[in-house]
């Protein structure tokens, strides 16, 4: 105890001035007891001076040391602690073990005649502390630290540091500054990828209107039959039978796929959108769909309203039963792909990478968005999730209500087709480089992982000791390659799934149609085309249609690939088949078009 050991000090250092004083202090007797002269001048009564002791009454016995009132002191327990002449300390030596004292009276201690009173009591200084900022002892309050400098300040207690708390002890408004802007950081990269609070687009962007594109059967209202591009029906009407019912010849043609809706065709060309009729394939009167640009992609239908891009920088919405415009969005570059609609928003990108959701109602903005590169077809949509390729190679999953981009993969060369996305939401696939790519769809971005895959695969390109190989690029499942990758697949494949499984069917440049597993990617079966097809095929039931640059049109049993008739149209089929109600429609490059029952 700090009080305890100060009080000892004080003994000693009182011992010692008596040993240097012998006069005032008194003598030791044989016992080596301490024996204050009682009569010596300085110890006089108290109130009276040193000039005028008084006298001792006569016939008054004077004082032995044996009637002195001072009694002498208790024994003391501890044998290695005594105050005679043999055992005095020296100067400046320490007191060994611990010295029990036997309290005299009220507020004051008798040790070896020496009187100990409250006056006496050591106590801490009060303005004597520890420097609070570099913890140096025995610093005076209000004077600067000898060590930092610093000027010593003694805080009210409720304003101090609790020392007993640990964690008060380690922290300090740095730290808990820093800790505090790396935890909001750290919300921020999970909220974008894992959105846990409502997007501002969500709470200010309201959509008018819910109109999704039609996909029962004999209708045929976007690019890629469904929103989810899989050229796939397989209900309704029963497959065609090679039969030539009506062909139409569509002035300046270009490569628009046409969508059929209530028995009409909407075809696009280079001076605008024809409406043909589905019975007989001719231009129906009393339409007006003249443009100022060219329509290069597909238009999208949902009953009286038709939308299409253009590349007078517009997007267009019209009354499909006239032709009369009902409002046009001005792009910043030409629009040449198709439009998808899906919960009243109309998706279609344009020039300059740009990639919009427009209010089907009213065209207004609900998002926009750059990508890398211009997006090269059509989107895909699946609850919530957009997907699109782009130029550049790159396939992204974005939302698609807020546009948020969530993920991307990266290819070599330009994405050739549109993504086709499985039922259940978990792959998509597209052609690139030639190849067919499968990847997860279900799939969030790692931020910095790719880079630090391109990194450690340079190293290991170098062969740098200890650097194993590198594992694929997140989010791929498998990869098909032609046998001749210079003649590769630069379309979209069709998919088909069934209580049988799930298939792929595309085409190549080496005039080759595959059947895929669309789980692994393994070949189902092979068939051999007169030329290259470089458009994709369509799924009618158990029907596996399309057509190859030669001219010809085919129907294949898509279980195992035999031929089921195959007719000639004149001119390479560059552009998809579709369906409408009991007809596919083909059109050719030369700008015919072919009714087949």
């Amino acid at each position: 105890m700090a009080g305890f050991g100060n009080i000892l000090r004080r003994i000693a250092g009182r011992l010692r001035e008596q040993e240097n004083a012998p006069s005032d202090a008194g003598a030791l007797d044989q016992s080596g007891t301490l024996r204050p002269d009682l009569s010596s001048p300085s110890n006089p009564p108290l109130g009276v001076g040193q000039g005028d002791l008084p006298q001792r009454p006569t016939g008054e016995e004077s004082l032995t040391p044996a009637d002195s009132p001072i009694t002498p002191p208790r024994a003391i327990e501890n044998p290695g602690l005594s105050f005679g002449s043999e055992s005095a300390p020296a100067p400046g030596a320490e007191l060994p073990g611990a010295m029990v004292a036997e309290p005299v009276g009220p507020g004051s201690v008798d040790v070896g005649r020496i009187r100990l009173t409250d006056d006496d009591a050591v106590t801490e200084d009060p303005l004597v502390s520890n420097c609070p900022y570099c913890g140096q002892g025995d610093q005076r309050i209000g004077t600067r630290c000898q060590r930092c400098s610093q000027v010593i300040v003694r805080l009210p207690a409720w304003a101090q540091h609790r020392r007993h708390n640990w964690l008060m002890a380690r922290l300090s408004w740095k730290r808990i500054n820093f800790a505090a802007i790396v935890a909001l950081l750290l919300v921020f990269v999970i909220w974008v990828n894992y959105p846990f609070a409502p997007n501002p687009i969500v709470l200010l962007k309201k959509i008018q209107s819910q109109i999704t594109a039609d996909m029962g059967p004999g209708v045929w209202t976007v690019s890629g039959r469904d929103l989810r591009n899989t050229r796939s029906v397989e209900v309704g009407f029963p497959p065609p039978e090679g039969e030539v019912v009506w062909e139409s010849f569509i002035p300046q043609p270009l490569e628009s796929e046409p969508v059929a809706q209530y028995s009409s065709l909407f075809v696009g060309s280079a001076n605008g959108v024809y409406k043909l009729s589905e019975y007989d394939g001719q231009i129906l009167e009393g339409w007006d769909g003249d443009t100022p640009g060219r329509i290069t992609g597909a238009a999208a239908v949902f009953e009286s309203y038709l939308f299409f891009g253009s590349t007078d920088h517009t997007v267009n919405a019209w009354n499909a039963l006239t032709g009369d415009a009902w409002w046009s969005f001005p792009t910043e570059d030409t629009v040449e792909i198709s439009p998808v609609l899906s919960d009243g928003l109309v998706y279609i990108g344009s020039g300059k990478g740009l990639l919009y959701a427009l209010d089907a109602h009213n065209g207004s903005v609900i998002w926009q968005t750059r990508l890398d590169s211009d997006a090269s077809a059509s989107v895909a949509i699946y609850e919530g999730r957009l997907f699109v390729g782009d130029d550049k190679g790159i396939f992204y999953i974005l939302s698609a209500r807020t546009g948020q981009e969530w993920f991307r993969y990266r290819t070599l060369k330009t994405i050739a087709g549109s993504p086709v996305i499985s039922s259940d939401g978990k792959r998509a696939y597209f052609p690139s480089s030639g190849e067919l790519y499968a990847v997860s769809a279900e799939e969030r971005e790692v931020p910095g992982l790719y880079q630090f895959k391109k990194i450690w695969a340079q190293l290991w390109l170098w062969q740098v000791p200890g650097v194993p190989r590198p594992p694929g690029q997140q989010g791929g499942l498998w990869r098909f390659r032609p046998d001749n990758p210079l003649q590769g697949i630069y379309s979209a494949p069709a998919l088909a799934e069934d209580e049988e499984g799930s298939a792929l069917y595309v085409g190549g440049y080496d005039h080759n149609m595959y059947a895929l597993d669309a789980f692994d990617g393994g070949r189902l079966w092979t068939f051999n085309a007169t030329d290259s097809i470089s458009a994709s095929p369509m799924i009618v039931k158990d029907r596996l249609i399309f057509g190859d640059d030669a001219g010809n049109v085919y129907s294949l049993d898509r279980n195992d690939g035999s031929l089921d008739w195959k007719i000639s149209v004149g001119s390479a089929v560059t552009i998809p088949p579709i369906q409408s109600n009991e007809l596919v429609i083909v059109r050719t490059e030369d700008g015919y078009i072919y009714g087949i029952k």
